[in-house]
């Protein structure tokens, strides 16, 4: 079903299908062969997924009651490197609107927390080598349900009915969507303050030991910080490295402040 909820955008409403990732990658594949005009700026809304995506080779239990969305849509190259952030905190002020009782912190590279259990996730991919460039990004936010995280996952799950919220899921739906369509821009638009806004949400500290799962090992060292690029930095044996990628866990220990 096609919502006009938005001038400028398209909203898609499915009630189940595998993925919306799976989905907007089909659609983009079909839509540049048929050598059409670019795609309208879409957003792709699930009610359930039989087959959501997670970072890596996760899965994302996705039952009734969230929120599953992934956006399409044409950005300047320039901006392609602030989406993760934008998204962020776009959708983290999306929910404390909706309920000003969660606090929604960040964490790198872009889970939603509240409390310290995660409220939701997001992924995002960029295509093509010109200007502009296609963005995909998925994200689920919980709403009515927490479902099971990934094995080996150490974070909790809460939705915001655990928090208290006791609007219908399509309400919020419908709300969160609309919130996103309407600051995502904005936020891409105005890169440095998009980048004080996530480190003032990050629940990241200074000198916080960390571990760093990477695709075939596992990284430990110290927080120190994020690049203009949103790169994690970390200090491993006494050096300052960069990674782009990763599932982060803390270790227990503080260390700084």
């Amino acid at each position: 079903m096609l919502l006009a909820s938005v001038p400028h955008a398209n909203i898609v409403w499915l009630d189940d299908l595998d993925s919306t990732a799976a989905f907007a990658e089909r659609l983009m594949k079909a839509w540049l062969a048929a050598d059409e005009e670019p795609l309208a700026e879409t957003l792709l809304v699930a009610e359930r997924q039989r087959a959501g995506r997670g970072r890596g080779q996760h899965v994302w239990d996705s039952p009734q009651g969230g929120l599953y969305a992934n956006w399409l849509a044409w950005v300047p190259a320039a901006a392609v490197s602030v989406i993760p952030m934008g998204v962020g905190v776009t959708l983290a002020s999306a929910v404390e609107a909706l309920w000003p009782a969660a606090i929604v912190g960040l964490k790198w590279p872009n889970d939603l927390l509240v409390t310290g259990r995660k409220l939701g996730g997001i992924l995002c991919q960029s295509r093509g080598a010109g200007d502009p460039m296609w963005v995909s990004v998925g994200f689920g936010i919980n709403l009515t349900s927490a479902p099971a995280l990934a094995a080996g996952d150490d974070t909790q799950a809460v939705s915001l009915h655990n928090l208290g919220w006791t609007g219908d899921a399509r309400e919020g739906t419908r709300a969160l969507s609309q919130a996103f369509l309407d600051g995502i821009h904005g936020a891409l638009e105005n890169p440095e303050a998009t980048r004080t806004q996530w480190a003032r949400r990050t629940v990241h500290r200074s000198g916080q030991k960390v571990q760093l799962y990477l695709h075939d090992e596992v990284v430990e060292g110290r927080f120190v910080g994020f690049d203009h690029s949103g790169f994690l930095e970390l200090e491993v044996e006494g050096c300052v490295r960069k990674y782009s990628v990763g599932e982060v866990l803390f270790s227990g220990d503080s260390g700084g402040s």
